[in-house]
């Protein structure tokens, strides 16, 4: 449900980072049977009870092409996905506050440079 006063905080399954502009939490719930009354809210727990009746019922193996249809669609929204790239988790500066800091010494930064 988007939002309708600034500021109000998101409920459209931010947990999942499903974005509210998107609409796709509200389409997903109205094609189950659920709406929210205008300007209102879903009833409580609806969202979560829905994802948890979904792994019920695709676990259940009854409807193997609904279930594979599901795993193609999401494969394929993955692969047009940007990348991410690998992150350097210490810089220069870091690696020097931690000499410092006493972390770790000069002799075990050596030691580590000298197996690169």
């Amino acid at each position: 449900m988007p939002s309708t006063t600034k500021g109000q905080k998101g409920t459209a399954m931010d947990y999942l980072s499903a974005p509210r502009h998107e609409g796709i939490v509200k389409s997903l719930m109205m094609l189950i049977g659920y709406e929210a009354p205008k300007g209102g809210r879903l009833p409580a727990g609806v969202k979560y009870d829905t994802l948890k009746a979904l792994v019920d019922c695709l676990g259940m193996g009854l409807n193997e092409e609904f279930r594979s249809m599901l795993a193609t669609r999401v494969v394929e929204l993955q692969s047009a996905r940007r990348k991410g790239t690998g992150k350097v988790s210490a810089t220069p500066e870091s690696i020097v506050n931690a000499i410092k800091s006493g972390k770790i010494s000069l002799e075990e930064l050596k030691a580590h440079l000298e197996t690169l």
